[in-house]
């Protein structure tokens, strides 16, 4: 993210690989619970009990929190057939209606998973497994990352409204818009980079090997 970013916007991108790091670490322990219960049931005859459910939780929670950051490096998936070929001006508010259209449906998302959880709260509800998880603490977790994703919304909305008064028309995309052909390219580059400048090494190996060149 370059130095011109926003300050809200960095800080939101911090949290943001924060919660996709814990989210990643979550789903490997997963992974690994359900690999020990699967062996346990195989080997020994035994289940360790509630690793499904586990996973289950795991799953919605990291969901929840890969969004954020999804969208801060515009990974969103959107439709660019007749996109790439408008004006600036028409992009930008291409893009503003996006936004606005991705606010509406997470913020109504976000209302009735705090609805979820209120309930939750309210009747004191418990899985009905053996596990008896309160559902109140996975929920909480869930809940919270729909609240942060419609909180990067709204702060990347603004951010946006101040580069476009200020006149900065084309710095507009780089917040809310999409990855241009250059941008997908330059990516693409700066992946391949390392393995290309790994691979004279093995061609010098297999032509000194070679002793028709020699």
């Amino acid at each position: 993210m370059s130095s011109t970013t926003h300050v809200p916007v960095r800080v939101l991108e911090r949290i943001a690989r924060g919660g996709v790091w814990i989210g990643g670490l979550g789903l490997l322990a997963a992974s690994w619970l359900i690999v020990i219960d699967l062996a346990a049931r195989k080997l020994a005859g035994v289940s360790l009990g509630g690793a499904d459910e586990i996973a289950g939780y795991v799953l919605a929670v990291a969901s929840a929190w890969a969004f954020p950051i999804t969208l801060l490096r515009r990974s969103h998936i959107r439709v660019d057939v007749l996109y790439t070929h408008l004006s600036a001006k028409t992009r930008v508010a291409l893009d503003f209606f996006a936004i606005a259209c991705l606010s509406v449906f997470v913020g109504l998302l976000t209302f009735h998973a705090w609805g979820v959880l209120a309930d939750s709260i309210r009747f004191r509800s418990v899985s009905n497994t053996p596990l008896q998880i309160p559902q109140w603490i996975p929920q909480s977790l869930w809940f919270a990352g729909y609240a942060f994703f419609l909180l990067t919304i709204v702060v990347l909305a603004a951010c946006a409204v101040a580069r476009l008064m200020a006149g900065r028309w084309q710095d507009v995309n780089g917040l809310i818009g999409i990855h241009s052909l250059d941008e997908e390219i330059q990516a693409e580059t700066q992946s391949a980079a390392p393995t290309l400048a790994t691979s004279p090494a093995p061609a010098r190996a297999v032509a000194s090997a070679n002793p028709i060149q020699r």
